[in-house]
């Protein structure tokens, strides 16, 4: 490996590194905010997506727009349903539950968007518009490229061990 090439390599390290980090960090700060909401990250984050699909759905559809088990989505339901924060009621064809949010959950995730907005602009201060949609459009080719990867496309190679630096 030429130096130009190493070069590059620690560079691209240095990155990830610095995203995985900001993720990090962003998440310990959104969780921080979140508790004093009253509920567990996990159900948020179903209340949440429950919310922006915009519809009652199934727990199945649910389960799907999450990425969980749908014996995962029963037991949170559990709880936002004793919560008052989701609404289930009998599907078309009676034979599966139709989920939605409920007027107490609307009001909590308005919250949340909230902290969310105030979060964002907090993060991003003294960032330029130019600054945002490069850094938008930076990300969006790097989300790309993993999906990409991720469905076995372009870019995607044997896995190879890593060269550490």
């Amino acid at each position: 490996m030429g130096s130009e090439e190493r070069e590059r390599t620690l560079l691209i390290k240095d990155d990830i590194d610095a995203l995985i980090h900001t993720m990090r960090l962003h998440h310990r700060v959104v969780e921080r905010r979140i508790d004093g909401l009253g509920i567990h990250h996990s159900q948020h984050r179903m209340l949440m997506r429950l919310s922006c699909l915009g519809r009652s759905v199934s727990q199945r559809e649910l389960a799907d727009a999450i990425d969980v088990s749908p014996a995962c989505v029963a037991r949170m339901l559990k709880l936002l349903t004793s919560a008052g924060l989701v609404e289930k009621a009998g599907g078309p064809d009676g034979r599966r539950n139709e989920i939605s949010v409920s007027t107490a959950g609307k009001q909590l995730v308005e919250d949340s968007k909230a902290v969310f907005r105030e979060i964002g602009e907090q993060m991003f201060d003294g960032l330029t518009e130019d600054e945002l949609q490069t850094l938008g459009s930076l990300l969006e080719r790097l989300n790309e490229n993993l999906s990409n990867m991720d469905k076995g496309g372009a870019g995607e190679t044997a896995s190879a061990p890593m060269e550490r630096s």
